[in-house]
């Protein structure tokens, strides 16, 4: 038993190793105040999200505003949470401009915030290569877990994008040599968890690019 916990430790030390890399397709032109209000467009609207389900999807969700919320914006809400907000000011197409325009003018929010998911990787969860295979430098099992997101902020008044950024989270796993010399390859990441981190990582550059 007392082996068996550090080995637990260093499991889950291993399984957290997920890095991420940002990618600016559009750096910041905005100035963005603490009391700018921001409306996240809910992430089931968006069919790339389908491979997570209601439940990662409802937690990430979460998980942006109470990151936003953390940084000092206040005014941060999930779209369809306003639904009565937004039909009594007659709101019910974002693509016409005079309706999204008073989102900023009649309920005060100036952004909407946009998520989309790119490819995604999901590896075996656990591999093994004997020692032969290894001294042979056969090929590394592929327990690649990643996430390709892009994450755009929108100003409402214009339509235009005024902050676009793409984030690439990958976890890799880690390999351990047995008592025969083999390797054993593990990867505990799941594919919801790397985009999470990869989220955290994304709202924390737009805060930060767009600070005022």
């Amino acid at each position: 038993m007392n082996k068996l916990i550090p080995l637990l430790f260093s499991l889950l030390f291993f399984a957290s190793c997920t890095k991420s890399k940002i990618y600016t397709s559009r750096s910041c032109t905005i100035c963005l105040n603490p009391e700018d209000g921001i409306l996240l467009l809910p992430l089931a609207w968006e069919p790339s999200f389908r491979k997570l389900s209601v439940a990662q999807k409802n937690q990430l969700e979460r998980q942006i505003l109470a990151d936003l919320r953390a940084k000092g914006y206040e005014r941060i809400e999930l779209y369809d949470q306003l639904d009565y907000e937004l039909l009594k000011a007659g709101i019910q197409d974002l693509n016409d401009p005079f309706q999204r325009a008073k989102i900023q003018f009649e309920l005060g929010y100036s952004y909407l915030l946009g998520l989309s998911l790119g490819p995604t990787r999901e590896g075996e969860g656990w591999s093994y290569q004997t020692e032969q295979e290894a001294f042979a430098l056969d090929p590394v099992p592929d327990m690649e877990v990643s996430a390709i997101l892009r994450i755009a902020l929108i100003e409402v008044s214009s339509g235009e994008i005024v902050s676009d950024n793409t984030v690439v989270s990958k976890n890799s796993g880690f390999s351990k040599p047995d008592k025969d010399g083999g390797l054993d390859y593990w990867n505990f990441a799941t594919l919801s968890r790397v985009i999470q981190k990869g989220v955290r990582k994304g709202v924390d550059f737009l805060s930060k690019q767009c600070a005022c």
